[in-house]
């Protein structure tokens, strides 16, 4: 598959290396010092991507309260003779690079780039990269209001040079203040967040411009979906949530190749309270490879639909178009028993993008 691109898109132009030896020099003559942590490696592939016992315990991890939509949680064999021709037209990902650049003291200075895109595909079945949907970013994490008059000055020379600086602190005490590694943990959570809310402000954008032209298209993307979004689904891999306990967990995890589990949605609470109460969207499992032998999790997706996905035949035939998005196999990621193909395709030119920023960086 050829890249191609609508329009011209507006992407940070300055290479990473470039920035941080001009703002280098600038500190060095008004004698600020900073220590260098260029070699580090990203936080995505080094200890900072650790979440620490706080994210293990946390309670989104534990199981919440559902409302069955099918009955009681159980395995469903999906048709798939033939293959229905799929209607996904679109596809949505992200993808960041979270780069350490300095320490001050025992605050450590982040840079957290990202890319977010959609890839539409014709009905010849070419892909293109949707210009206008692209969004390549840099912000730069570093708290203010520390006392630290070597971190705000160096602070302040970088918004100068027009880059994004996010307080971790957002006017009050930054979280892990004075702790290193919490500091570093946080900065990682962070770069998520950012990135998050790219891909969120991208769909909201492709719903509102781009799919009343095309009321029978629909787009998958790679994650949750965090809203009704009309011909829109979230395909999520990493499935920290546990939606399902005793009996109905044991038929999630016996999944066959194939199969479904009955759908669900969350239980409105009364006060609001937890994830995503009332928003209503449709869930369910889906398992995409043979898992025999292999963890329970393996190439199991939590599949997130609008609620005007309903019935059982609506959720049958939106899982038969997933199941024939999974070729060809995207077997050179080690994430491929999760991956539908084009997302994988759409990762690859946003990574190249966030390389033409980390070009020269000692540890890219």
């Amino acid at each position: 598959m050829a890249e191609a691109t609508t329009t011209s898109v507006r992407t940070p132009h300055r290479r990473l290396i470039d920035q941080v030896n001009s703002l280098k020099t600038s500190l060095a003559r008004d004698h600020v010092w900073v220590t260098d942590m260029s070699r580090a490696g990203s936080l995505e592939t080094g200890i900072g991507a650790d979440p620490g016992t706080d994210a293990v315990q946390s309670s989104e991890r534990r199981p919440v309260d559902i409302v069955r939509l099918e009955g009681r949680i159980a395995g469903r064999e999906l048709d798939l003779d033939p293959y229905p021709p799929s209607r996904f037209r679109f596809f949505l990902d992200g993808t960041q690079k979270t780069m350490p650049i300095c320490r001050v003291g025992l605050v450590p200075v982040v840079a957290a780039l990202s890319a977010v895109g959609v890839l539409y595909r014709d009905t010849s079945g070419q892909p293109a990269l949707m210009g206008d949907l692209l969004r390549v970013n840099q912000t730069w994490i570093a708290p203010r209001g520390s006392g630290d008059e070597q971190l705000d000055a160096m602070i302040d020379e970088v918004e100068r040079s027009g880059v994004t600086v996010h307080d971790p602190g957002a006017g009050g005490a930054a979280p892990g203040a004075g702790d290193y590694g919490r500091s570093l943990a946080h900065a990682f959570d962070l770069a998520g967040h950012i990135r998050s809310q790219q891909e969120r402000e991208v769909l909201d954008l492709w719903r509102d411009t781009i799919s009343p032209h095309h009321p029978d298209d629909w787009i998958a993307v790679d994650g949750r979906l965090r809203g009704n979004i009309p011909n829109a689904i979230g395909i999520v891999k990493d499935l920290q949530t546990q939606h399902l306990s005793g009996d109905e967990a044991i038929a999630l995890f016996d999944l066959p190749k194939g199969f479904r589990t009955t759908a669900f949605r969350y239980a409105s609470s009364s006060n609001g309270s937890g994830p995503d109460a009332s928003e209503g969207r449709t869930m369910w499992y889906l398992r995409l490879w043979n898992a025999t032998g292999m963890d329970a999790r393996h190439s199991l997706v939590r599949i997130e639909a609008p609620n005007h996905v309903s019935t059982s035949d609506q959720i049958d035939e939106v899982s038969r178009w997933i199941l024939a998005e999974r070729l060809p196999r995207a077997t050179e990621d080690p994430r491929w028993p999760t991956l539908l193909y084009p997302i994988y395709y759409l990762e690859r030119i946003l990574k190249r993008r966030l390389a033409d920023i980390t070009a020269g960086w000692p540890s890219a």
